[in-house]
């Protein structure tokens, strides 16, 4: 029996977000989310769980003031770990709320097993993730810029889907890389098809082989690289378990601003919303060893680590409306960090419909500024960055066709030369009928 109780584990998942083409007047806006999971020795009992990423009813009160717009949250000096607090990388239960009808030894035991989820993940990671490694993950400027090719995005790319249980469930690793194109790339990250009706006039009926970049060279030698990946997944107790994204086309663009009113609301909304389909994706995605799926524990912990959305720092009300029913716990919000807790049952998906997971959740999600240096965020920056790039090579050679110029200079779409660039096409665009809020986001 004491045998038994050793081999038990925990199963945390980890999701990472992050943008590209935020920016831009030109092309989609980009939000991708990797989620993984890590093996961990059991964080404590469901019960134990519950209360503490649920305020107790004699601190609710409590909790309401510290969200309040007028009060910035400022956790008790002998729970703040200062360090942490001021630069940013405020790590799950540095900021413990008052619960007395909690044991300290189990607080304690909760926060030092947990405390150590991502930092665990990045280290088994860093030799296999090095930029020169057999999975470069790292933030996504630092792998492609103007004087890089696409190659190296493309190979982490590539790497991760034939790594991702979703995927591999759908799809062999042989399928998958000899058929490689845009549109089954399109497809298996972001859910598209070429039908859809959301795309734009350059991107119907559009497809092309991929990898793009000639020194990226074929998939099909990155066999031994998927070995290399599989062992130390193995090894680390690690399952790369999704990775998706969602483009928002100009014309969506602009209905959402006109909803919402500001920028920065709408990226909030299109980042917590995937984290609600991609938490909801993971949870029903079963391992494809059986025997991962026996752990000890009940109530899923999930940490999310987000960037700071649109420079805001108070994220309660939002993240209420997205997990109806969650008492949303804030345990610090500044400009380094914004984080909090809470227990859910439901969350809310893109369009608007309220969907349950299979179990209740124990989530804690961190708005930091430059999170990159985590895994699980920099592989959502190499596929935000990767189809943004993607997005715009139909976009520029449907513009050069319909101008009839072949010497017609691409854009990336940034303000700047993105008004050269409308002033170019905008006589053809007028002549085919494009409306200009299916070409030009206006914000």
């Amino acid at each position: 029996m004491k045998e038994t109780a050793k081999s038990q584990k925990s199963t945390v998942y980890v999701v990472g977000t992050d943008e590209a083409g935020y920016g831009p007047n030109l092309g989609p806006l980009l939000v991708a989310a990797s989620c993984w999971t890590v093996s961990t020795d059991p964080l404590g009992s469901v019960e134990t769980l519950r209360r503490a990423f649920s305020p107790s009813p004699e601190s609710s009160s409590a909790a309401s003031e510290t969200s309040a717009p007028s009060n910035l949250t400022k956790p008790p000096k002998k729970r703040r770990s200062k360090k942490n607090a001021d630069d940013g990388a405020a790590s799950l239960f540095d900021f413990l709320p008052d619960a007395p009808a909690l044991d300290a030894s189990e607080v304690d035991a909760v926060s030092q097993r947990a405390d150590a989820v991502v930092p665990a993940l990045n280290a088994s990671l860093a030799e296999l993730c090095a930029r020169r490694g057999d999975f470069p993950l790292a933030d996504s400027k630092q792998l492609y810029g103007p004087s890089k090719s696409l190659a190296a995005l493309e190979r982490s790319f590539w790497l991760a889907l034939g790594s991702t249980r979703r995927v591999l469930q759908a799809l062999n690793r042989s399928a998958l890389t000899t058929d490689a194109s845009w549109r089954s790339a399109r497809t298996l990250l972001c859910g598209e098809t070429a039908s859809d009706d959301a795309l734009p006039p350059w991107e119907r009926d559009v497809d092309f082989p991929l990898p793009r970049d000639a020194k990226t060279g074929s998939l099909q030698n990155l066999a031994s690289a998927f070995s290399q990946i599989d062992a130390t997944f193995a090894e680390s107790g690690v399952a790369l378990v999704d990775v998706a994204a969602r483009r928002v086309q100009p014309l969506e663009f602009n209905d959402l601003i006109t909803r919402l009113g500001l920028k920065s609301e709408l990226i909030a909304d299109v980042t917590t919303s995937l984290v609600v389909e991609t938490i909801l994706r993971a949870l029903q995605t079963q391992p494809t060893n059986s025997q991962d799926v026996k752990t000890s524990q009940e109530l899923p912990v999930v940490i999310v680590l987000c960037d700071k959305l649109g420079g805001r720092d108070r994220y309660a009300p939002l993240l209420a409306a997205r997990f109806p029913g969650a008492d949303v716990k804030t345990l610090v919000e500044s400009r380094a960090a914004s984080v909090y807790r809470f227990c859910a049952r439901r969350g809310v998906v893109r369009d608007g419909s309220t969907v349950e997971f299979p179990t209740e959740i124990a989530v804690e999600i961190r708005f930091t500024a430059k999170g990159e240096a985590n895994v699980p965020t920099a592989l959502a920056s190499i596929c935000a960055k990767y189809f943004r790039e993607l997005s715009m090579i139909p976009f520029n050679d449907f513009w050069r066709r319909a101008v009839d110029d072949a010497n017609l200079r691409p854009t990336a779409g940034y303000p700047l030369d993105a008004k050269r660039f409308r002033a170019e096409v905008d006589e053809a665009r007028r002549r085919l009928n494009i409306a200009d809020a299916v070409f030009w986001r206006e914000r």
